[in-house]
């Protein structure tokens, strides 16, 4: 600068201003994106099902300039997190207590079933032709050496004037509380339970668990007189309507209402037990079985 003594330069290209601070390539300021892919590989899912939960909103993408879908940092959490939610609910259910059939609560629902048989006044013969089964079959079934369906079972209620209950345990009717340890079983055929909830008594509902090995079914159309009620607790049971042909699948926490008399049938497509909450109302069943 003239007069002053001193001669000014340019600074050199490299240097920072004192008050800025350089941008590290690691700065949190700086946006992450991720691909649809690499998403699905860190929380290891597949990336339809990514793309699932994408459309069902448990996660949202944007899309670059280019029309590409990527991810927040965000949304890659999300995503992990319902993957670790999902593989924790399976280990749970895999773990989940299951009702196993023994052969002696076996030979209990057939001694059940012939004392049933016996109280209507039935000859093995007579009581086989009325329910729509052979006589051999019957009487493995009275010797506790087979099981029976659900829908043989239904039949045999019907045909001996009895709610299904009654093929179960007995227990004091005029208990209030029952519990765990006390709840009587019903053994049926391909190992499905039927677990009664509360002692039969002057109230008008039979309240049961229906517990279903994956694969088992009811064995065909159930036809029950009164009203009906299903709520999914565990696993999920496909249903048919004999009336209608019209087929419902329910999942855990689903409920179905069963109008009396309708043909019923369901069967276990999944891969674990499923149990089912049943409410039958058997006021109706009273009614029609007085002389």
């Amino acid at each position: 600068m003239p007069g002053t003594g001193f001669t000014l330069t340019s600074a050199p290209s490299n240097m920072v201003p004192m008050h800025r601070k350089p941008k590290s390539p690691n700065s949190d300021d700086q946006v992450k994106n991720y691909s649809i892919g690499k998403v699905a590989e860190v929380a290891g899912v597949s990336v339809q099902t990514v793309r699932v939960w994408e459309r069902l909103g448990y996660v949202m993408s944007t899309r670059t300039s280019g029309g590409h879908r990527v991810f927040s940092e965000t949304a890659l959490r999300q995503v992990i997190a319902k993957a670790a939610a999902n593989r924790r609910k399976r280990s749970e259910e895999r773990n989940r207590p299951v009702a196993v059939a023994t052969s002696t609560e076996l030979a209990s629902t057939g001694a059940r079933i012939r004392r049933a048989r016996i109280g209507k006044g039935l000859s093995q013969a007579e009581a086989a032709d009325l329910i729509g089964i052979s006589r051999s079959f019957l009487a493995a079934a009275e010797r506790g050496e087979s099981g029976v369906s659900i829908q043989t079972l239904s039949r045999m209620a019907d045909v001996f004037s009895i709610p299904m209950s009654k093929f179960a345990s007995a227990v004091d009717p005029s208990r209030r509380v029952m519990r765990v340890a006390d709840r009587p079983r019903t053994v049926i055929g391909g190992g499905v339970i039927w677990e009664e909830l509360a002692p039969p008594g002057s109230h008008d509902l039979e309240p049961a668990l229906l517990h279903v090995p994956a694969g088992q079914t009811s064995g065909g159309f159930i036809v029950r007189p009164g009203d009906d009620f299903a709520f999914m607790l565990h696993g999920g049971l496909n249903f048919e309507f004999g009336d209608t042909g019209e087929t419902i699948a329910l999942a855990k926490g689903d409920a179905l209402i069963v109008t009396g008399g309708t043909p019923i049938s369901w069967r276990n497509t999944g891969r674990s037990t499923a149990t089912c909450l049943w409410i039958e109302l058997i006021s109706t069943l009273r009614k029609t079985s007085k002389p």
